[in-house]
């Protein structure tokens, strides 16, 4: 018997999470209860502005006012470069303020209005921001720069960029929640519908066009509920990157494309695990 399979079916049910992830809206709305102004009583919280677009700001949170943390984590959000905000991602401060490290968690412009250089340039501004005013804000050296979903794209290319034009990024490394890092697979969904990326761009910017992480130590995780190609990327990249070997994606189990944040927020032995290998 013959039959025939849609290619953009396949990658709509892959990438299109609002609609074949069962409690989407939900999972988000927890992300945002866990986001709130409460939960951040007894740290020091500001925002600053790191280029003049309304969305080119940085949130800044002390684990203690006026001293240097253990380190600092910067968080990228996720969204398919063309979504979400920072406000609800905030939670991913708590589990680094806790342990007593200081956290960033960056805006940028989104596509289409913007197009996917503009976001990478928004994470190198970012980054010098940070760099320019480390000793002001009191932030150490040892860095973790963090990124989900688009948001682990633009980390690691932000950081590539940064590097290659000399903005210090202090001793830092790449935590990377399930990152889209090959483009092509959402060109053919109702997401690339939304993002109008041509295939120049899709190539420029995937994970084949000479990525690389510069001698910095790079962590890829990725959950075990999540669909197929979305844990396909993360494992393209480790072996790309030259991660593939041993325990190159950690890989956690009953946990999707959005509990996994949750789930490494709340988890503190999760938390433990991951960092140890970075």
């Amino acid at each position: 018997m013959l039959r025939t399979r849609s290619p953009r079916a396949y990658f709509e049910a892959n990438y299109a999470l609002r609609s074949v992830l069962p409690g989407f809206a939900e999972h988000v709305a927890e992300w945002e209860r866990l986001s709130t102004e409460s939960c951040f009583a007894g740290y020091a919280v500001h925002v600053e502005r790191y280029g003049d677009h309304p969305r080119q700001t940085l949130e800044v949170f002390k684990a203690a006012p006026e001293r240097t943390g253990k380190g600092l984590a910067m968080f990228i959000h996720g969204g398919f470069w063309r979504a979400m905000q920072r406000e609800q991602s905030r939670f991913m401060a708590t589990p680094f303020l806790k342990r007593g490290w200081d956290c960033v968690i960056t805006e940028y412009r989104l596509m289409p209005a913007f197009r996917l250089a503009d976001l990478v340039e928004d994470t190198v501004a970012a980054l010098r921001h940070i760099a320019q005013n480390a000793q002001r804000l009191k932030l150490a050296q040892r860095r973790v720069i963090a990124g989900h979903s688009a948001g682990a794209h633009l980390a690691l290319y932000g950081t590539m960029e940064a590097r290659r034009r000399g903005v210090a990024l202090g001793d830092s490394a790449l935590l990377l929640f399930s990152g889209v890092f090959d483009i092509f697979p959402v060109r053919h969904t109702s997401i690339g519908d939304e993002l109008a990326m041509p295939l120049e761009e899709a190539a420029r910017w995937s994970i084949y066009a000479g990525a690389d992480l510069g001698g910095q130590k790079a962590a890829f995780v990725v959950g075990g509920d999540e669909t197929d190609d979305f844990q396909r990327q993360s494992l393209i990249a480790a072996d790309y990157l030259g991660c593939g070997e041993g325990d190159g994606v950690i890989v956690v189990d009953d946990v999707n494309h959005l509990t996994l944040l949750t789930e490494f927020a709340r988890n503190d032995a999760l938390f433990e695990a991951v960092m140890a290998t970075i």
